[in-house]
This record gives C-alpha cells, sequence and structure tokens, in this order.
C-alpha cells in the first residue's frame, strides 16, 4: 500500500471514531477535493467519447431529432474545456440539462411499460389462430407433473433467496391471472403497508412503479413529439383483442416490435446523454474547490475540446485506460465514511465551514454514482411515511387502478394484474402455495393456447 492510501484510511477510521474532527475533516476535504476532480475527468472523458461516437455514427439520425439538447451538451463540453471555466455560470445549464432528461426518460419508460402489457396480451395469442387438433397434439406431448417439477425445482433450487423470490414473483406474473379485482387490491394493500415509518420516497417509488405497470401513469408531453410511437399505442389502446382476426394479430405484432425498437434505440441515446451531463454537473461543484489543474485534468481538457467539435479517434483515450479503477477504489474509501460524517457531525462541519462542501459532496457523489436519474432533490430533503399518508397514496392509487380497469377489455386487464403481480413483494411464501398456484391457474387453464404458450415461455426461462 502506498503512503498516501495508508494516510487516507487512518484519517476515515478517526473521522468514524469522531476523533480530532476540527482537523480531520479539513484533511478529509484537501484529499477528497483531487481524487473526485481526476474521477469526474476521466468519468466525463470516456462517456463524453462513447456520446459523440453515437451522434456521428450509428445515431446521426436520432441526434438530429433531438439536436437542441446534443448542441447544448457539445456547447457546454466546449466551456468546460477552457482554461478559465465559470462554473457557476454553467450549474443552471447541467440542472436545466438533467430536468429535461429526466422528463424524456420519464415519458419513455410510460411508453415500454405499456407497450409490456400489450405484448404479454398478444404473447398469449401466439398460438390462438392454430387448428385445435394441433394444439391438442401439443398439449398430449406434455408431461404437466414433470414440467411442474422442474419448474418448482428451478425456483427454489437457488441458495440466495433474493434470486428465488424473483424468480417467483416472475413465474406468478407470467402464470395466467385468475384474480379477483378485491383479491388483487388486498394484495396491492398490503405490500403497501410495509412502507409504514420508512421514507415516503421509497413508497413513491413503489406507487410509481405500480401506476406505470397498470398505464395508469401519465407523463407530460408535447402532442406530436413522438408520432410513431403515440400512432402505435393509439392503434392497441382501441383494439378488441377478444374478436380480432390473424391478419390483425400480425399486423399488430409488427407495430408493437418497431416501436419496441425505437424506444430501445432512443433510451439508450438518452442514457448516453445523461451519463455525460452528470460528470459535467459533477465537475462544476467540485471543481470549485480547488486542486484543479493537474496534468490528467489538462489531457482530459483537450480530448473535450475535440470532442465538442465532434472530432475523435481511439488513440485520444489509449493513455486514459485502466486509470478509473483507482479512482473508484479511492471514491468507495472516501463515501464508506462520508454520509455518516454528513448527518453525524453537523456541528463540527458547520463550526469548520464546510456545510457548502458536504452539500455539493453529496451530490457529486450520487452523480457519480450507478444511479444516472436520481432525484437529487429527494437526497437532500427526506420524510417520513406515516400511517395517514400511506392509507392515502392507497386508496387514490386503487380508486384509479379501479377505474381503469373498468374501461378496458378482459386481456388487457390480465395483463396489468400479471404486470402488478410482478412488483408486488412476494406475498405466495410457501412451496405448496406457489405449487397449488400454478396447479390451478395454469395446468388447469381451459384456453389450451394460452396454457401452451405459457409453459413454453416458462420452458425458455428454465433454459436461460
Amino acid at each position: 500500500k502506498t503512503y498516501v492510501e495508508v494516510t487516507m484510511k487512518k484519517l476515515i477510521h478517526d473521522i468514524h471514531k469522531g476523533k480530532d474532527l476540527s482537523s480531520n475533516l479539513k484533511k478529509y476535504r484537501d484529499m477528497a477535493v483531487p481524487v473526485y476532480n481526476e474521477y469526474a475527468s476521466l468519468e466525463l472523458t470516456f462517456s463524453a467519447y462513447t456520446m459523440v461516437q453515437e451522434i456521428v455514427e450509428e445515431k446521426a439520425e436520432l441526434a438530429g431529432q433531438e439536436k437542441e439538447v446534443v448542441n447544448t451538451i457539445l456547447d457546454s463540453l466546449r466551456a468546460m474545456s477552457e482554461e478559465t471555466v465559470d462554473y457557476e455560470r454553467l450549474i443552471p445549464v447541467m440542472q436545466r440539462l438533467r430536468q429535461e432528461i429526466t422528463a424524456k426518460m420519464d415519458l419513455f419508460t410510460a411508453y415500454t411499460d405499456r407497450l409490456i402489457v400489450y405484448e404479454y396480451v398478444m404473447n398469449r395469442m401466439e398460438l390462438k389462430f392454430k387448428p385445435e387438433k394441433e394444439l391438442n397434439s401439443q398439449l398430449a406431448s406434455v408431461d404437466e407433473e414433470q414440467f411442474l417439477k422442474n419448474l418448482l425445482i428451478w425456483m427454489f433450487s437457488d441458495k440466495d433467496q433474493s434470486v428465488v423470490r424473483d424468480k417467483m414473483r416472475l413465474v406468478i406474473s407470467q402464470v395466467p391471472a385468475r384474480m379477483t379485482k378485491s383479491k388483487l387490491f388486498e394484495k396491492i394493500g398490503e405490500a403497501l403497508s410495509l412502507y409504514k415509518g420508512g421514507d415516503r420516497s421509497s413508497l413513491d417509488d413503489f406507487v410509481y412503479m405500480i401506476r406505470t405497470s397498470a398505464m395508469l401513469y401519465e407523463p407530460a408531453y408535447q402532442e406530436g413529439e413522438y408520432p410513431q410511437v403515440e400512432t402505435a399505442l393509439r392503434e392497441l389502446e382501441k383494439t378488441d383483442f377478444t374478436t380480432i382476426g390473424e391478419t390483425r394479430y400480425d399486423e399488430l405484432v409488427e407495430i408493437l416490435e418497431e416501436s419496441a425498437r425505437y424506444i430501445h434505440e432512443i433510451t439508450d441515446f438518452y442514457y448516453s446523454l445523461q451519463k455525460v451531463v452528470n460528470g459535467m454537473y459533477a465537475l462544476c461543484l467540485s471543481m470549485p474547490y480547488g486542486a484543479n489543474d493537474s496534468r490528467l485534468i489538462r489531457a482530459c481538457q483537450s480530448i473535450w475540446r475535440c470532442l465538442a467539435g465532434k472530432e475523435y479517434m481511439d488513440e485520444m483515450l489509449v493513455p486514459l485506460e485502466g486509470r478509473i479503477e483507482t479512482y473508484v477504489e479511492k471514491t468507495s474509501y472516501f463515501e464508506s465514511v462520508f454520509f455518516e460524517a454528513k448527518s453525524s457531525y453537523q456541528k463540527e462541519i458547520a463550526e469548520n465551514e464546510m456545510t457548502g462542501f458536504f452539500e455539493d459532496f453529496a451530490l457529486v457523489a450520487n452523480l457519480l454514482s450507478d444511479s444516472l436519474f436520481i432525484d437529487l432533490d429527494k437526497v437532500q430533503k427526506e420524510e417520513k411515511a406515516d400511517a395517514a399518508y400511506v392509507q392515502k397514496c392507497t386508496e387514490e392509487l386503487l380508486d384509479e387502478l379501479s377505474a381503469r380497469m373498468n374501461e378496458v377489455t378482459r386481456p388487457v386487464k390480465r395483463a396489468m394484474t400479471g404486470q402488478i403481480l410482478e412488483k408486488l413483494p412476494m406475498l405466495i411464501q410457501s412451496t405448496e402455495e406457489v405449487e397449488d398456484y400454478i396447479r390451478v391457474n395454469l395446468l388447469g387453464c381451459q384456453d389450451k393456447a394460452e396454457k401452451l404458450i405459457v409453459m413454453s415461455m416458462l420452458s425458455d426461462l428454465m433454459r436461460e
């Protein structure tokens, strides 16, 4: 271990123990700032390179459609490459960009969840147009008891209980949902009650997940912004899946697949943009604290200048390869005590005029984390979910869900139920309960086409 690593570990240990905080908190800041500046510079360089390569090569058309946000990012990258940078002026630009990109991803998530519901419906119709004789022959060739035995072994054989729960949820969401509305609502109510006394944001996130899965969530959007997806969803929404013929089914499959491809592509594109914005925003917060003129940062700035003009070549990154891992390790050391110190030593932090540093670097740590779309406001302010708040959320969600279920046809209602069940905590606990559920709802399914296709899908899952 290097002298710096030993010093850093001792410093973190002393802060954890609350030793000599006035001196140690300042040392912590002085050691953390250059590490985060260089780490964020490397992260930004690699993500900006990927983004520019994409917008010039395979995603040029998308970049043209979304040129306003792309141009703002490139202009900001150019500003970041200058010798003197006005970070304060760039911060509101980064905040606005993050809001815009997050709103877009919100819209794409809502689109995706709606397409998933219709895919669920249409998957189950795949064999609907096969002759009865063919379906009977295929069913006769399946040993149902052996299938069920294999499925239970696959679900319960993993030692990691979280993996077992995920598999159970996945299987139960795929099995034909023969559940009354009141039973489903009871399960949702039980799931929401688990959040009592926890963070409001966790409950809000869970409610949001249920709402998007059930096609309740209506994100803000401008009509005609993504016409191909809007048109596809209108077509699917007005379809009565209980009466369509094979030709119409094939047309809808094509519409669904094209929309899914487009959403995947644009979502991937916006992920790249957000990674760059997060890197620039992190640097705008960390650089003013100093130690920002290292050789590494200057090398990164010269690359940003080229990238801002859409100039790039592989050789640019060669000197930087393999360097980021060291910084990942160092920042993980710093973060092992950062949030604990921020909440436990507020008085000492304020006395040493370091409140601003801790507020800013809490944002920096989150901006450089894997959670690209983390809500930075929630990170700053957290409230608890009391019984009244949980009840209010439950009543609003169930009222909304009830109204929606009354509007849709039976196949869509069952698809919504399946998607919701996958998101709920595992409320079926024992192997026997799971076995009974599958035996009754899948093996006892009277719709031969649906039964066959679900058994085939579950067999594919087990093989994967």
